[in-house]
Order: C-alpha cells, then structure tokens, then sequence
C-alpha cells in the first residue's frame, strides 16, 4: 500500500508542463480550466533535447494517466451508488477524461519512438567509466552542472557498474542546484529499483525535503513517515521524528 501510495504521490507531482514551470499541490491533483486546452494537445513526435527531457516527459504523462484512470473509476463507483453530480455532467467529465487519455497514450508512443532513435545511436559500446570518474571530479568541486551532464552522458550506458552512485549523485547535483522535481526522480530510483542499498533511508529522507522545499508538506509526511515505518534505527529518521509529530 504504501508503495502504491508513492508512486502516485511521484506521478503527480511530475505531472507538470514540459516547459518545467511550477506547479501548485491543488493544481497537480485537480482539474484545471485554464491548461485544458494546452494539456489536451498531444505532444509531437519530433521532441527537442531527447535526452535531458524525454525521460522526464515520460514519467509525467504516466502520472497523469494513473491520476485520471483513478478519477474515472471514482466517477464510475459514485455514478453507480447515486453519490455523484448529474449524469449528464458526469459522462460529459467521463467523456473529457478518456479524450485526454488517448491524447496522453499518443504523446507516451511519439516520445518512446524519439528515445528509441536517439538511443540506439547514443549508447556507447563499453562502460563509459571515465564519464562517471569525471562527474565525480566535479561533483567534488561542486560543479553540479557539469557533474550532472557527465552522469546523464554514463547512465546512457544501460548496465553500466557505477549506475547506483552515478543516480544517486546526479540526484545530490540537483537537490544542491534547487531542481527539486528532477532530484526527486532520481531519489525516488532507489526505493522503486536499488531496494538493497544503504542509500534507500537518504534517499527516501531527501525525497521528503524536496517535497517540502515545493510546498508539498503534506507529501514530505508521507515519505518520512515511510521512512520511520521502513528504517527505524537509520540516522535519517532521528532527523524527521520532530516532523512526524
């Protein structure tokens, strides 16, 4: 459950325009009038800067899908319990909502076809580790920009040795340059798919933060309260009892 509860918490939160413009918390979960219509268009198939935005594009349209599959189950379950509006205005909303979809599952395929171009000319043919002992170098220097371009260009390997660190630094190089959303994907890495590293508590703890530098209070709870329920002796939860309370 709780798993489950976190990835809709990220999708949401991801769920943002690609023009990267910040969103409010009652944005990211509701309706909007005013980006309806923007929203609505499908994105195009010739994406620019593949690489530092596709993936990112990607996670953002499937958080607003699962968002709006759950919506649309809400509307069906209340629909049939009497509990909802009209049912004129819900199958209109029903209508809306499944428009939007299709449009989003269009946007998903043109930007999985433009990755897959891009990768299959941009994977390198051996471990790249002289990218990550670079991003490291710099990263030191706190050249957080330069370090997060040598980690994307190594995480470009698929199954590159240094691929943990490589995430979990690029996602430091971002906390420290106050690009919270983009930080969060990669934190959020570790308890989805690194389960079995020592990284997991710092990770979850800094997903918390991130949150909280949003204004997402009611977020960063969730992910601390993770926190103390998963790792209750790490040294990071010490840090968020006072939070908790």
């Amino acid at each position: 459950m709780m798993t489950t509860k976190r990835s809709l918490v990220l999708a949401a939160v991801l769920t943002v325009s690609l023009s990267g413009c910040l969103k409010t918390r009652a944005q990211l979960f509701g309706d909007k009038d005013g980006d309806s219509e923007q929203a609505s268009k499908p994105v195009p198939s010739k994406v620019q800067d593949v690489p530092q935005q596709g993936n990112y594009a990607i996670d953002e349209i499937k958080g607003e899908i699962t968002r709006m599959s759950g919506r649309i189950e809400d509307l069906e379950r209340s629909q049939k319990n009497g509990q909802e509006k009209s049912e004129k205005a819900t199958q209109e909303e029903l209508k809306q909502l499944n428009s939007r979809m299709a449009d989003l599952e269009k946007a998903q395929t043109n930007i999985l076809e433009a990755l897959k171009k891009y990768e299959s000319k941009a994977v390198p043919a051996s471990d790249p580790t002289q990218e990550f002992d670079q991003g490291k170098a710099r990263f030191k220097k706190n050249d957080y920009e330069a370090a997060i371009d040598s980690f994307t260009s190594y995480l470009k390997f698929p199954k590159g040795k240094h691929t943990e660190e490589a995430t979990y630094l690029r996602a430091e190089s971002y906390y420290q340059l106050k690009q919270y959303k983009k930080a969060i994907v990669d934190y959020s890495k570790f308890p989805e798919k690194f389960t079995k590293s020592k990284r997991v508590p710092t990770a979850l703890y800094k997903i918390g933060l991130s949150f909280d530098a949003l204004g997402l209070h009611d977020d960063a709870k969730g992910f601390y309260q993770e926190l103390a329920d998963r790792h209750p002796n790490a040294p990071e939860t010490k840090k968020v009892r006072q939070k908790l309370r």
